[in-house]
C-alpha cells in the first residue's frame, strides 16, 4: 500500500499542560503525509486540571487514558482504532523534516520490518546520537539535515535486544494484528516497549532504527524520572519473568535474575514454548475521528490576462478533496476569464482595482467562508492542498498556514528547481510562500486590509497579522504546490542563481504532476530548452576508501574546474576516514559510511545524495583538466544524450613512468567508466549493481534505451595506474598502445601551473 493512500493514525501521549500542544503543531509543520490525530490524555500528578484547560481550545480527537495510565496503556488506546500505520509519540517531542517519510520508507523496505523508530537527542539506547541539539525549530532542522548526510537512507535492526525506545514508535497494522496489545503490567515504568518488540520479533516482525529520521525529545520531567526509577527493578524482573527460558522452566522460581538481559544473544531468551506472543486488545471506546466540523473555505483568485491559467486553476480547485469550498475570481474584464464559468461553487467578481492587493480585498468582501485561502491563478496545486492547510486551523493549533519547501517550475525551459531549506527562508517571509496563505476570516478583520500593491502584499498582510497575535503553521508543501515561473510573474528573479547559487538544484519532473504535465508542455506555454539555456547543476560523485594519498589531489582538480554549477559528493567507507582533507566549501559534501559497501552501492548512495540534474564520475585517483567538466556537459547537451564519456583514454603509471593510450574498438558502443557523465533520469532507470568491478559497464551496456555520446576531448583526462586500482589493467592487450609518458607529464604540469 502506498503511503499516499494508507491511513496513518498518530497518537500523542500528553501528560503535561506545559507541552500539551507544541508537539501537535510541530507535527503539522514537519509531516508531508496526511494523517489523523488523537490526543491520548494521561495527566501526570497534579496536571489534570491544567491539562484540561490547555486542551480546551484544541479541536483534536481526545481519549482519556484509563488507569493506571502510563505509556503502555496509552499505546493500547491508540492501536484499538483502525489504521494502516500507528505512530505513538510522547508530548514535548519535536519531529525534524521528513521524519515520518523516512520511517515509512524503512517499513516499506522489507515486509519483515514491523516497527520503526528515529534518532533522538536523549535516550538510554543507541538511538541517542544528537545530544547537543538545541530546542529551536532551526536547531532540529539542522540536526535532521546532518543526520541525512551522516546516515543517508540506512536503517538497522535493533536485535538482539529489540530495544526501540517508546518516545516515538511507528507500527504496522500487521504487527498489531499478530501480537495485540502492549503489556499494561509495566504501569508507568520502563520495559514495556522492549516487551512489545520481543513479541513482535517472535511473530516475525523486525524493529528497526531509522538513523536519518530525527525526533527531538523535550526534557524528561521529574515525576517521570521518579516513576521510572521506582519501577525500574520491578519491571526488569517482570520482563525477565516474561522472557527468560530458565525462569519459565522447571524450578525456574529459583533461577537468578540478571543485571542485564542479553536478548537473542542468550540461548534461553524468549523460547517459543513459553513466550506468550499475543495479548488481547480491548474494544475501542468509539471512532477516533476529528472532533471538529469542516467549515466553508473561500478560495480567492485575483487575475488579469491569463484565461488559460485560470481554466486550469479552476480544475485544480474542483478536484480538491476538501468538500466545503467556494472559489471567487476577481478580474477586470471578460477577456480575463476562459469563457462561461458554470456551477455555484465558482463566482466571478468584476472590479476596477488594478493591484493584486486591491483585488484580494474585493474577494474578501464577496467571500462567505469562515476560512480564506489564497488561490493563485498560475501555479500547480495538489488535490490535498486545502485539506492539509486547513487542518491545523480547524484543529485549533494555528490561525494562518502557509506552504514551505515547494518546487519551482521554469516554464520556458521546462526545468524544475528545488532550493535548500536555508535558502527558502531567505526567499520567503516567515519561511512560507505568500501565494499559499490560508487563514481565519477573523485574522483579516483584525489585521487587514491588504496593501494596494502587487508585490509582497501577501507577506505584508501576514506580518501584520502575526504582529497582532496570529499563530502561523508552516506546512511542508513539496508535493502540494509548484510555483510556476514565467514572464508574467510579478516577482522577477533568476531561478537557479538568485541570492545563493549553491542553494538551488535542478530536479527531475516530479511524478505527482501526473495528468497535468501536458498543459505545461503545451507549445503556447512552453518553448523547448536550447543547448545554450541555463547551465544545469552537475553532481560529481567520488567514492573512496583508504586512498588518503589521492583524495586531496582529486578535490583540487574539482575546485579548479571552470564549470561553475557543480558540487562534489565524497563517500568514504575506508578504515581511516579522510574528513580532515575535505575543504569547508558549500559545494563539497562528505559522508562517512559506517560499513563497507560495494562500489556499485556507493555510487547509488552518492547519486541519491546528488542535487544535480547531471551526475559525473569523479574517480579519486585520476587527473582532470579544469576544462574537463565543461567538455562533458557540452558533449551531453549538444548530442541530446543520456550518457557520455571517453572511448579513447590516456593511462599513466607514475611509479614506472610509463604511459598508454587505450582505444576501444568493440562493436557495442562504450565509454570508460571513470569518465561517465549522465542524466539523473538515466540513473533512476538504471541503478548500479551491487558489485565492486564492472558496475559502470553495467550502466553503459544495460538494455534500457539510452543515447550515448563520445567526448572528443581526450587530452582533458588521464587515468592513473597504481597497485590499488579497482580493476586490473591488462596493458599487453591489442587495445593498449604505448605512449610518451613525458608528454602526459608535460600536459599535467602545464595545466596545474595555470
Amino acid at each position: 500500500m502506498q503511503s499516499s493512500t494508507r491511513r496513518i493514525l498518530i497518537g500523542v501521549h500528553v501528560t503535561s499542560a506545559h507541552t500539551a500542544t507544541e508537539t501537535l503543531l510541530a507535527l503539522h509543520e514537519t509531516t508531508a503525509h496526511a494523517f489523523e490525530l488523537i490526543v491520548l490524555v494521561d495527566p501526570a500528578p497534579g496536571e489534570a486540571q491544567p491539562l484540561a484547560q490547555a486542551l480546551a481550545s484544541c479541536n483534536v480527537a481526545r481519549l482519556a487514558v484509563p488507569g493506571p495510565g502510563g505509556a503502555a496503556v496509552s499505546f493500547n488506546e491508540l492501536v484499538a482504532h483502525p489504521a494502516d500505520i500507528y505512530v505513538f509519540l510522547e508530548d514535548g517531542a519535536r519531529p525534524g523534516p521528513d521524519w515520518l517519510e523516512r520511517l515509512l520508507r524503512a517499513l516499506d523496505a522489507d515486509p519483515g520490518n514491523g516497527l520503526a523508530g528515529p534518532s533522538t537527542n536523549r535516550c538510554w539506547n543507541e538511538q541517542a546520537v544528537a545530544a547537543e541539539c538545541g530546542d529551536s525549530a532551526h536547531d532540529v532542522e539542522r540536526e535532521a539535515e546532518s543526520l541525512v548526510q551522516r546516515f543517508g537512507e540506512s536503517w538497522r535492526s535493533m536485535a538482539p535486544l529489540h530495544s526501540l525506545s517508546d518516545f516515538c514508535l511507528a507500527v504496522r497494522k500487521e504487527v498489531v494484528a499478530a501480537i495485540g496489545a502492549a503489556d499494561a503490567s509495566y504501569g508507568r515504568g520502563p520495559c514495556w516497549e522492549m516487551d512489545y518488540g520481543v513479541r513482535a520479533a517472535r511473530a516475525g516482525f523486525r524493529g528497526v532504527w531509522v538513523q536519518a529520521a530525527f525526533v527531538r525529545r523535550g526534557p524528561i520531567t521529574s515525576w517521570r524520572i521518579a516513576d521510572e526509577l521506582a519501577l525500574f527493578e520491578v519491571n526488569k524482573r517482570l520482563y525477565q519473568d516474561r522472557f527468560c527460558g530458565r525462569r519459565a522452566g522447571p524450578g525456574g522460581d529459583d533461577a537468578p535474575y540478571h543485571a542485564h538481559c542479553h536478548g537473542d544473544a542468550c540461548p534461553d531468551f524468549a523460547p517459543a514454548s513459553t513466550t506468550r506472543v499475543r495479548l488481547p486488545l480491548r474494544a475501542a471506546p468509539g471512532a477516533a475521528g476529528e472532533r471538529c466540523a469542516l467549515p466553508l473555505v473561500s478560495c480567492i483568485m485575483p487575475t488579469r490576462g491569463r484565461p488559460e491559467f485560470v481554466a486550469r486553476s479552476i480544475a485544480y480547485f474542483r478536484r480538491q478533496a476538501y468538500p466545503n469550498r467556494e472559489l471567487i475570481i476577481v478580474h477586470e474584464d471578460d477577456a480575463d476569464l476562459p469563457g462561461a464559468i458554470e456551477g455555484p461553487d465558482v463566482r466571478a467578481v468584476r472590479t476596477t482595482q488594478r493591484s493584486i492587493g486591491g483585488k484580494r480585498n474585493e474577494a474578501l468582501r464577496a467571500a462567505r467562508g469562515e476560512i480564506i485561502a489564497h488561490w493563485d491563478d498560475d501555479d500547480w496545486q495538489s488535490d490535498q492542498r486545502l485539506t492539509r492547510q486547513v487542518m491545523p486551523i480547524v484543529r485549533g493549533l494555528a490561525d494562518i498556514t502557509g506552504l514551505s519547501d515547494i518546487l519551482f517550475l521554469v516554464l520556458h525551459a521546462a526545468e524544475f528547481w528545488a532550493v535548500t531549506r536555508a535558502l527558502f527562508r531567505r526567499l520567503f517571509v516567515e519561511n512560507v510562500s505568500g501565494g499559499t496563505l490560508v487563514f481565519r476570516r477573523e485574522v483579516f478583520l483584525r489585521s487587514g486590509p491588504y496593501p494596494a500593491t502587487s508585490l509582497r502584499e501577501d507577506a505584508d498582510f501576514m506580518v501584520n497579522a502575526m504582529r497582532d497575535g496570529a499563530r502561523l503553521c508552516r506546512v511542508p508543501g513539496r508535493d502540494l504546490y509548484v510555483y510556476v515561473r514565467h514572464d508574467g510573474n510579478t516577482w522577477k528573479f533568476k531561478e537557479g542563481r538568485y541570492l545563493q547559487q549553491s542553494g538551488w538544484s535542478q530536479v527531475p519532473e516530479p511524478d505527482f504532476i501526473g495528468p497535468d504535465r501536458e498543459f505545461y508542455r503545451a507549445p503556447a506555454a512552453l518553448t523547448p530548452p536550447s543547448p545554450r539555456s541555463a547551465r544545469p547543476l552537475v553532481s560529481c560523485i567520488m567514492p573512496t576508501a583508504d586512498r588518503r594519498a589521492f583524495v586531496a589531489q582529486a578535490i583540487r582538480h574539482f575546485v579548479a574546474q571552470d564549470y561553475p554549477e557543480r558540487e562534489l559528493i565524497v563517500l568514504d567507507d575506508g578504515g581511516e576516514g579522510v574528513e580532515d582533507l575535505i575543504p569547508r566549501l558549500d559545494n563539497v559534501r562528505y559522508r562517512r559510511l559506517d560499513r563497507r559497501v560495494s562500489l556499485g552501492e556507493k555510487r547509488n548512495l552518492a547519486c541519491e545524495m546528488a542535487r544535480g540534474a547531471l551526475i559525473a564520475h569523479w574517480d579519486d585517483d585520476d587527473w582532470m583538466s579544469p576544462q574537463w567538466l565543461s567538455s562533458q556537459v557540452r558533449t551531453l547537451r549538444a548530442e541530446g544524450a543520456d550518457v557520455c564519456g571517453l572511448n579513447k583514454v590516456f593511462f599513466y603509471a607514475p611509479e614506472s613512468r610509463q604511459a598508454w593510450r587505450y582505444v576501444y574498438d568493440g562493436a557495442r558502443p562504450w565509454v570508460c567508466g571513470g569518465t561517465l557523465c549522465y542524466t539523473r533520469q538515466l540513473w533512476e532507470r538504471v541503478r548500479f549493481p551491487n558489485v565492486d568491478v564492472g558496475e559502470d559497464n553495467a550502466m553503459v551496456w544495460s538494455p534500457h534505451p539510452k543515447r550515448l555520446a563520445v567526448n572528443p576531448h581526450t587530452d582533458l583526462y588521464i587515468a592513473t595506474i597504481h597497485p590499488r586500482n579497482t580493476s586490473p589493467k591488462l596493458v599487453s592487450s591489442a587495445r593498449w598502445h604505448s605512449f610518451s609518458a613525458a608528454r602526459l607529464e608535460q600536459l599535467m604540469r602545464a595545466t596545474n601551473a595555470t
